[in-house]
């Protein structure tokens, strides 16, 4: 550590009260052991199913096989090789170069990932303003595009739309302006804690390797069953070897029926993959929360060491139950989303299902909003999840901010980030390979494939950053609800954002305090914590340097400067 760094936080407890429970007891186990328990029941199943499988799958399913209704049951039959075609598109020059081409653009793209941290954190504004720009622009060229090939009325529909969108971004301008400075904390917070990108894909390839092999079982279930009369053929002319449905529509004579224990066992492991997938999902949130909370919450002069180890260490330790119980939640959500859809398409005449789908698909979403807000609390304070989700439910009421500003606005302006960054990187690839390779048409089928090779990687790395600092940004909103309950201040430019967002809740004047600390300017009844004490945030007190007037902020007292208004 160099003579000028600030000092690091190692052993000593967080100084807000809000935030760290070092010594957390374990909630949630049963959750955590009824996980457990799924998991070596679905691998038990897959080695099974790979032992067990029928060796002759590959011939039985072939089309040759099923179309012959001699086959139904499975009778003696000669060995035959599945129907196959050769391949006529073979790019000798990117086949050539295939492992060097796939390690550039790798490499392209965690610079390209990198390079839109950078424009995030330096120009924020910029690319608001360029995805903006783009989302109106490209509905109005493509109407341009149809109206000079001759097509007229069918260019109105893209014009209107292009006009409509350009009327909601007017009608959020304030909103958007907003956007850049959300992002760029987030990016700062990203850019404080580096570890939070590695840990994020340590776990993600941890993930793969659990649910690989199960994924892998679920499929070899498949395997395990035989050849049936095609419960779909009406009727059999043997001589001519075909079948036909109601319809009359020509159809295979046999089908492949796997056994009854595969399709539980099919049914059951795809459940636990589900529920594993978002147990990743749900296991990155909270050690992203934890990371950045330990961030936000340590004072000015000192920065926390081991945060990334901390809270990798809860999330796979006494807060497992509770991220196996959210998780569990949030693929129940999934499928009574997708019951609804659905429903919602095979009744698409039907006005009251497609309303009553409406307000219950509103209703899930708001659920599954609050349980993922609910692992971010919990990464904070270590609760287990129900109360967690109860404390987060009431923090959203009493705090909520503008729906639009904080939750789709910016993920909105991050995914066609993304895509605008891995347009221009697969379009330079594209290029570079095509004059490089002679610019003939080997060279033009080549480059093609390298474009899209290296826009393909450069979403999958754009994407992987901007969802870092989506829930970076979720992070920092809870932590900020967290202290404006405690009539605290302790990050001032990030209240100095936040506070601008539209909100329920009248803002609270934000002064410094004799010590250099911030803290909400309130009345006295206001401060007053349990047992007539003032309350804490932040390690400090937190004292009423002056009295809100109506609407707004505090009056400071002489000589403490003030946030300026919203």
């Amino acid at each position: 550590m160099g003579r000028n760094d600030p000092p690091e936080l190692d052993e000593q407890p967080m100084l807000g009260s809000v935030f760290f429970n070092r010594n957390r007891r374990p909630q949630d186990v049963a959750w955590k052991w009824l996980y457990i328990a799924s998991v070596l029941l679905t691998i038990v199943g897959g080695i099974s199913a790979l032992t067990h499988r029928n060796k002759d799958f590959s011939r039985l399913i072939s089309s040759d096989y099923l179309a012959d209704p001699g086959h139904c049951p499975v009778g003696p039959s000669p060995t035959r090789r599945l129907l196959g075609s050769e391949d006529d598109f073979q790019p000798k020059l990117f086949l050539e170069a295939a492992g060097l081409c796939t390690g550039v653009s790798i490499a392209g793209g965690l610079l390209l990932g990198l390079l839109a941290l950078y424009l995030i954190k330096s120009k924020p504004h910029a690319m608001v303003g360029a995805a903006v720009g783009l989302q109106v622009l490209l509905p109005a060229a493509a109407g341009v595009t149809i109206l000079a090939a001759g097509g007229g009325g069918s260019s109105v529909p893209m014009f209107l739309m292009s006009g409509l969108l350009a009327f909601v971004f007017y009608l959020y301008r304030q909103q958007l302006a907003l956007v850049g400075r959300l992002l760029g904390v987030a990016s700062h917070a990203l850019v404080d804690n580096p570890s939070i990108v590695g840990g994020s894909l340590l776990l993600q390839a941890g993930g793969l390797l659990l649910i690989v092999p199960m994924l892998a079982g679920v499929l070899l279930a498949y395997t395990n069953g035989g050849v049936i009369p095609n419960p779909a053929a009406a009727s059999v002319d043997a001589g001519a070897k075909t079948c036909t449905d109601d319809q009359g529509q020509a159809v295979a004579c046999c089908a492949w029926m796997p056994e009854g224990w595969a399709i539980a066992y099919m049914a059951w492991g795809s459940l636990v993959v589900g529920w594993s997938s978002l147990l990743v999902f749900t296991v990155k949130v909270f050690v992203i929360s934890g990371v950045t909370a330990q961030w936000y919450f340590a004072p000015a002069t000192q920065k926390p060491r081991g945060a990334l180890r901390r809270s990798l260490g809860h999330a796979l330790g006494p807060n497992f139950g509770s991220l196996c119980l959210a998780a569990w939640l949030l693929n129940l959500l999934q499928m009574l989303k997708s019951m609804a859809e659905n429903a919602r398409a095979e009744n698409r005449d039907n006005f009251f299902v497609q309303l009553l789908v409406s307000c219950f698909e509103f209703l899930l979403t708001l659920l599954e909003a609050v349980t993922k807000f609910a692992v971010v609390r919990l990464a904070i304070t270590g609760d287990a999840l129900m109360p967690s989700c109860r404390s987060t439910a009431d923090l959203l009421a009493r705090n909520l901010l503008d729906s639009v500003g904080v939750w789709w606005f910016p993920g909105m302006i991050l995914q066609v980030t993304a895509l605008l960054l891995s347009c221009v990187w697969g379009l330079a690839v594209f290029g570079l390979s095509y004059g490089a390779w002679g610019g003939d048409n080997a060279a033009l089928s080549s480059g093609i494939a390298m474009g899209v090779l290296a826009f393909f990687f450069g979403v999958l790395t754009v994407s992987f950053i901007n969802s870092i600092l989506l829930n970076i940004v979720d992070a920092v909103y809870i932590c900020f609800a967290m202290d404006r309950d405690a009539q605290a201040c302790t990050r001032l430019e990030v209240h100095e954002v936040y506070a601008l967002l539209p909100s329920n809740k009248a803002p609270l004047g934000v002064v410094e305090q004799p010590d250099g600390n911030y803290a909400f300017g309130s009345t006295p009844a206001a401060t007053a914590g349990h047992g007539g004490q003032p309350g804490l945030g932040h390690g400090q007190q937190v004292l009423a340097y002056g009295v809100p007037h109506a609407g707004g902020y505090a009056q400071p007292a002489a000589g403490y400067p003030s946030v300026p208004r919203a």
